[in-house]
Order: C-alpha cells, then structure tokens, then sequence
C-alpha cells in the first residue's frame, strides 16, 4: 500500500469488501491523488496533491456516512436495531478482547498462552471439598416434601425450538440456533424423549456438560488473569431442558416457600430497585430517629466459581429435590470439563471441580439455593442481591457494635462451613448518623471505613444526601452525549434521538425511584444534560431565542426528567399496591386512609386554591396515610413522597387495571 493510500477507509480498501458507493467518482479522484503523489515525489511541489488529499478524504467521509445512514435507517424502518447497535459498540470501543497478560514479570501475548493462562486462573479459584467443621444451623435439618416428578410435553418443547434467538453462538455441539428453529416440529418429538430420557436416567451427553469459556473482563489492570470473569458458552440444545427444569424447580421452592425473600437476585418480581426501596426505607427510618447505623458491604470472591458440588447437592436434597432431578443435576455439575477460547484460540481442558456454571439457565438459581441459609447465621438485618450482601444494624450502645461484630464472625463460619470466601479487602464499612465508632473485623482483616460507597449502582452516602450519585451520573451521561455527538452527527433526526434514550437517558434513569433528587440544583444538573442533548438530536446549537430548547424537547417529545421520574415512582407503587412486587407488602409500608372525605384544590375563576398543608391533599377514594418526618431525607425518601404524589391522583388513574393502563393516564393527566 502506498502513502497515496494510507487515508482510505480499510472497509474501501479491502478487495472483497467493496460497498455500493464506490462509484467511478472516487475511482478517479484515487487514480488522480495516485498521479500527483508520484509527481510531487518527483517535483517536490506538493500543494495540487494536498489539495486532492483533502478532496478524497471528504468524498470518502460523505460517502461512508450515506452508507451507514442507509444502512441504519434501513434498519430501524424494519424495527431492526441490530446494525444501529453494531456501529455504535465500534465506536465505543468497550470490548477489545484478552490485552497481553502479565506472566512472572513478562507479558504473553500469543492467543493460546493467553488461554492456558486464563484456565489456570480460573483452576484456583476452585474450592477443594472438606468436611463440615462449623455449627452452622443445617438447612436440610427442616425436611421439605419430595419434588414432583418431571413429565416434559411435546408442545413445551416445540414452542422453546421456535423461541430460540438465531443471533446466539453455538456451543460446543456446533449444532447451529437457526436449524434447531427452522425444524422445530420436526425435531419436536426427538428432543422430547431425550430430554425425558436425559431426566430419567440422571444423566447428560458428553456435548451437555462441555463449555467453551469466553473470559469477560471486570474492572482493573486488564493484564492481570484475576480480572476476568469466566462465561460459559454451552449447548443450546440442553439450555432448553434447563429451562423446563428451571421453571420445574421454582416451580417447587415458591409452593413451599423455600427461597427467602431477602435475596432479590435472578428472581420474578424482584429487582435491583425492589431490593434497594426496602434498604434505603430502612436506612432512612433510622436516620428519622436520629439513631447511627451501620453498614457492612460484603463482597464474596468468585462467588459462582467457589460453590462446592457436595455441599449444594446436600442444600437440594434438604429443599426437596431428590430423585431423579437430584441425580441429574449431581451429573450437570460434578462431569462438566471446560477450554477457554481467546482469539479463536483453544486452551487445554480441564475439569470444573466447583462452582455453577457462569452462563448457563441453572446456574444461577443453583446458587441461589446455595445461599438460601445465609440470613439464618446472623442477627442484624441482611440484605442479598445474588452474590452482593450488605449487613446492617442500628446502633444504640456498644452492645450492637459487639452483636454485628458478631455476626460478620458467623458470617466466617458460615462461608467456612459451606466452602465460600470473603474478599476482606474489598469489604467496607458504612456509618450512616456516625456517632460512636467501632473497628470492626471479617478474616481477621480491619475493615476500612468509608464515607460513601456505591450498592447496587447507587452510590450511598454516610448522610444519606444522593448529590454525590446524581454528580456522578450526570458525568457518565455528559461522556456518553459527547460519545454520540462525534459519532452519530450526520445520522438521521431517528437515529440520534434513539441513541440519546438508550445510552444517555438510561443512564439517568437508573433506580431513579430511590434517588429522585428534591434539590434544585440537582435537578437542573440532569436536565442540563437532557437540553444539551436537543440541540444535538436537532442539530441547532445557534438559536438563542428564550425557550428555545424547550420547544426542542416538546417537539421531539422529550418530558422533562424530573416529570419522568416521577412517573416512574408512581408506576412503580402502583406495581407494590397490586402486589407484582411478592417482596414489598403494600400493607407493611403504607396505611389506607379510613377517612374517605376527599380534600381538593377548587378553582375559582382564574384563581386555584390549594389546602394550606399540601401534604394533605387527597383527590381519590383510594389514598394512603401521609408519614411526615422532620428531616428532609425521610420525607423525601420513596413512601412519603410517592403516596402525597398518588394521593393527587384521579380515581380512574388509581382504579387502572394494568401497569400499561396507569402509564398511559398519569402521561395524559402530565400533559394536561
């Protein structure tokens, strides 16, 4: 390739990859840089190639645009977002696969080293079977009733065939997703007996319990092996029976009521926000009553990888899933052997000597399971989200610092007994209201005490105050704006409105229903960023006019985020009063108003008059008693402020009978 070339796209110059746009326009204007290239070499006068340098390079950034615009809009007119999606992942350039890693004080950068050394990594995390040693309390002391016996049905095992996601990589089997989905009553009735016969006998194909491993890099030093997490990519023909067998076993632990309600991981109405709601109205009750409390924010290490097969399988066998379920599932575990893939690359293969598989539909309710019993070992209140705990007590004399102290110890026993391990360093302690402090230890390790650390995606403070969330969020969202800004500037009005919800506003919207801020300030931060991102999505940064930008955002149909926010807090107490929430009980956070005497605001010409405690004001026949609290963080914290927000609410509103009903009127009564 010459230097005449160097600026020409690498998809222009491939031989095999040419696009509909080259045309004979830029056949020329190549040729022609091609000519005076050598006759500036030759001349040494290089203004004429200069200038036709420049020319190409706009043809061919004019030229590219077209495409992809074509292209994406193309895609998004078919309701396909797969090609918008694609372009944007290349420019943000978020996966860059396996760096070289760091090896005794050298870096391997060779694709199978890579992978050899990615699977001893993964190899050392596995947990070595031991005898119990702790006095724990058993789980399988309380007996459950004997699972229901699988029976697998043709029509459940054809409609999985038609669902299947023909975009998902094949597994080992290398049986690809479209023929599986293309066939699906044909291969209906075959898969049936397999997947019976599979459950009957207790055990799997060889294919079943092979995985090829796709290390996924976490945070840090992207050198270090530890800082991969393994996913397992594994037949697709046996996720489908996981899926019946999973629907099977929840299907047996929420009749008898087995999995606690205090892990809202992996789980049917439970979420990051249900888990969070109940944690933030506890934290805020007890800041309500001037009382310290502190928090422990555990963290497991390689909490999937270090499950010990024995030890779950005794927890099965407690819960009630003996038989022939039991042995089959002893078979996915115990026989699995994995490689790790880099670059195309295989590593050698080895056997998974613990742990659920990362990537596949059982692993994560077998380890849910595993943990079921946690809560039983302590004391103060515990809170889990699949592997992520936090323990936290209210602190009223020295006596509660010794009984969490205590029980992060029976936290140790609890982790020795059933073959899981803290990462004291990265353990923390949060003091919300510090009035007394304590040094409180995990592993014999000191836990280091902070002012604010992030849970769930939502940074909590020692005060309670989320300014330091929302600085940080607005930061993220004003990056990921710049992102699209350089990237999508010629896109159509569409698509850089698309990419402006799904990675800007997302963002800023994230468990918003815990967060929404009361402070001014902290409103208008957030907003700034949604005006910023108007003038982009209508490419005006010119006009000046007063209001402006708002008219921008009504055009586009953007609502103001603070309007949005509160929707999305109404909705989702809507949710908790019909019960789709099983873990938030209307009844325990929210009294109904017995009195049914509704107080309104009246209009009296073009005068409105309103109660003089606003608070007060109940405008349908199903409201709720109004907690009101001296400080600013209980009474702007989720129950509070969202029942003086429903209480303003109409009956019809209040009365809707599904979640898509209630979002549609409360935007009608927003707009009015």
């Amino acid at each position: 390739m010459t230097a005449a070339d160097s600026n020409v796209p690498s998809v222009i110059r491939s031989g095999k990859h040419r696009l509909p746009w080259f045309g004979q326009r830029l056949r020329r204007l190549l040729r022609r840089k091609r000519r005076l290239y050598r006759q500036a070499k030759k001349t040494g006068i290089w203004n004429n190639y200069r200038h036709i340098q420049r020319e190409c390079k706009r043809t061919f950034r004019r030229a590219e645009w077209d495409f992809l615009n074509n292209v994406i809009s193309d895609g998004l007119q078919r309701n396909d977002t797969k090609p918008f999606w694609k372009y944007v992942k290349s420019k943000k350039q978020d996966n860059v696969g396996v760096a070289p890693l760091k090896v005794g004080g050298t870096l391997c950068s060779d694709a199978k080293g890579k992978a050899n050394i990615l699977l001893q990594q993964f190899k050392s995390v596995f947990t070595l079977n031991s005898p119990p040693t702790s006095t724990t309390p058993n789980p399988t002391d309380t007996q459950r009733p004997d699972i229901d016996r699988l029976h697998i049905g043709k029509p459940g095992v054809e409609k999985l065939l038609q669902n299947i996601n023909v975009a998902k990589a094949t597994g080992p089997d290398n049986i690809p997703s479209r023929i599986l989905k293309e066939c699906a009553s044909e291969l209906a009735e075959g898969l049936t007996s397999i997947f019976q016969k599979s459950v009957n006998s207790g055990t799997l194909p060889d294919d079943w319990v092979n995985a090829n491993v796709a290390p996924v890099f976490k945070k840090g030093d992207r050198h270090l092996a530890q800082n991969y997490r393994p996913v397992s990519l594994t037949s697709v023909t046996c996720k489908l029976l996981e899926h019946i067998i999973c629907s099977h076993l929840l299907k047996h632990l929420e009749k008898h009521k087995i999995l606690t309600d205090l892990n809202h991981g992996f789980r049917a109405g439970h979420s990051c926000e249900t888990q969070l709601v109940m944690t933030l109205h506890d934290l805020c009750g007890s800041f309500e009553k001037n009382c310290q409390t502190d928090v422990a924010i555990l963290d497991f290490s390689a909490a999937f990888d270090t499950v010990p097969h024995p030890k779950l399988l005794e927890k099965l066998d407690g819960y009630g899933i003996r038989g022939n379920l039991h042995a089959w599932l002893a078979s996915f575990l115990t026989t699995r052997r994995m490689k790790v893939v880099v670059e195309g690359q295989y590593s050698d293969e080895a056997a998974v000597d613990s742990g659920v598989p990362q990537g596949t539909v059982l692993g994560p309710l077998l380890f849910l399971c595993h943990i079921n019993d946690l809560p039983l070992a302590v004391k103060s209140q515990v809170r889990l989200f699949a592997d992520d705990c936090l323990l936290y007590r209210e602190i009223h004399t020295q006596a509660d610092h010794a009984i969490l102290q205590n029980d992060l110890k029976a936290l140790e026993g609890w982790a020795t007994e059933w073959g899981m391990r803290f990462n004291a360093q990265k353990c923390y302690i949060l003091s919300i209201r510090n009035k007394s402090s304590f040094f409180y230890q995990l592993n014999d390790h000191i836990l280091q005490s902070v002012l604010s650390n992030p849970y769930l995606g939502v940074l909590l403070h020692e005060n309670l105050s989320f300014s330091d969330h929302i600085n940080k969020i607005a930061k993220r969202a004003s990056s990921s704006l710049g992102m699209i800004r350089r990237n999508l500037q010629f896109c159509p009005l569409e698509c850089r409105k698309a990419a402006y919800v799904s990675l800007v506003r997302s963002l800023m919207e994230y468990s918003s229903v815990v967060w929404d801020p009361h402070l001014q300030k902290d409103i208008d931060k957030l907003e700034a960023v949604q005006r910023r991102a108007a003038r982009f999505i209508k490419k005006d940064y010119s006009s000046r006019q007063p209001g402006c930008v708002t008219q921008m955002l009504a055009d586009l149909d953007l609502p103001p985020l603070q309007e949005r926010r509160r929707r999305l807090r109404l909705t989702f107490f809507f949710k908790i009063v019909k019960g789709h929430f099983p873990a938030i009980k209307a009844d325990k956070y929210v009294t109904p108003v017995t009195n049914k005497r509704r107080i309104r605001a009246t209009q009296k010409g073009d005068c409105k008059t309103t109660n003089i405690v606003s608070g007060l004001s109940r405008n349908n026949t199903n409201c709720y008693n109004i907690e009101f609290g001296r400080t600013q963080v209980y009474k702007n914290s989720f129950f509070p402020r969202t029942v003086r927000d429903w209480n303003s609410l109409s009956d019809e509103a209040v009365s809707a009978e599904s979640v898509e009903g209630f979002k549609k009127l409360i935007s009608t009564a927003a707009q009015q």
